[in-house]
């Protein structure tokens, strides 16, 4: 729904005149109102909720100043979370209520895979679903945030493939992905409260620092985009086959690249063409 709410909202503000365009907005609707009518816990509640806000947020944007950058996706996500929160504090529910909630539907999902489960390397994965979980929850609001970045991504690309008239400028080439130097602050700030906060805001500090290490991981992945168009095919075959086996190295060193790029610009210098010799 992060995707496909936003999608819908998009599509009804460009005013849609061709059958495809109201195929699309009937699907949508009704898949969503499917979606929203379900019953679930607390963290269930909070999903639908967020989805919601971050539709309208992000369509509200876009009405007042269309944009394809990335920064605007981080606006609705920013709005959202504000308004869920505000919304959460009227509600009288607190953080540590969600993480217990959320932990609670994880074990009743470990409990539910223990039950098809037996033999040695059932005991192993179950060792490895409980310490994931207390992770999940933990980090439960960075992953939401980067659902919802993500979400928001893909609905402004979807959204000129299908609308015959879109609002705002086309979305950039992947390899073109990029945000403002200034944000390497909030890297810093993450990475302060990881290491200096407690209590809920070393929890805060935890999952800002999972967000920008999400998204420098992404930029950097960009940067390796713009240069591997001068890399043969199988070379680049065979990196990737590579990476599966060794992807938290990988992914530690496209976060580095992303980070480096922030003062290097390594996309300007791949296209500053070289002098190549001497003028006589």
């Amino acid at each position: 729904m992060f995707l496909l709410g936003p999608l819908a909202g998009l599509l009804l503000v460009s005013r849609p005149s061709t059958r495809r365009e109201w195929i699309w907005v009937v699907g949508l609707a009704v898949w969503s109102a499917i979606w929203l009518d379900q019953l679930g816990g607390l963290g269930g509640q909070l999903v639908r909720a967020a989805a919601v806000l971050l539709s309208g947020a992000f369509v509200a944007l876009t009405v007042w100043r269309p944009s394809n950058r990335l920064g605007h996706a981080l606006a609705a996500t920013g709005l959202a979370g504000l308004a869920l929160a505000a919304w959460m504090g009227r509600l009288g529910i607190d953080p540590a209520s969600v993480r217990r909630a959320i932990e609670a539907d994880l074990g009743a999902y470990r409990r539910a895979v223990q039950a098809e489960l037996t033999g040695s390397a059932s005991r192993d994965l179950l060792a490895q679903l409980t310490q994931a979980g207390d992770t999940v929850a933990l980090l439960y609001p960075g992953l939401l945030a980067l659902g919802a970045i993500g979400g928001l991504r893909l609905a402004w690309v979807w959204y000129h493939r299908i609308a015959e008239r879109p609002v705002g400028p086309a979305p950039l080439p992947f390899a073109a992905f990029g945000f403002s130097d200034q944000m390497v602050w909030g890297w810093v700030l993450a990475l302060t409260l990881t290491l200096f906060g407690a209590g809920s805001w070393q929890a805060t500090g935890a999952n800002l620092l999972l967000i920008w290490a999400v998204l420098y991981a992404v930029r950097g992945l960009a940067v390796f985009s713009a240069g591997a168009a001068r890399v043969p095919g199988p070379v680049i075959a065979t990196l990737a086959v590579v990476a599966m086996f060794l992807l938290p190295f990988v992914a530690g060193g496209l976060m580095l690249l992303g980070l480096a790029d922030t003062w290097l610009d390594f996309r300007r210098r791949l296209a500053t063409p070289s002098t190549g010799g001497f003028d006589l």
